[in-house]
């Protein structure tokens, strides 16, 4: 008798893991989303560079020249 209500229960937590494992894939859908053409961090061409930015802009422009 002990056996046959573990079988069933064991069953019905089979049952329940596989359901929510479909509902947890159903809710985890992610749809691809087209590239951006710019990146995502852009200084604005209206606004003035503060003093640390010309200055990490030079490094930059510095490392730039040296790489190629």
């Amino acid at each position: 008798m002990f056996s046959a209500v573990a079988r069933h229960a064991t069953r019905v937590v089979r049952e329940v893991y596989r359901s929510l494992v479909a509902y947890g894939q159903l809710w985890l859908y992610l749809p691809v989303e087209p590239a951006r053409p710019e990146p995502l961090e852009r200084v604005r061409p209206d606004v003035p560079l503060t003093p640390a930015e010309r200055a990490l802009e030079r490094q930059l422009l510095d490392l730039d020249r040296r790489l190629g």
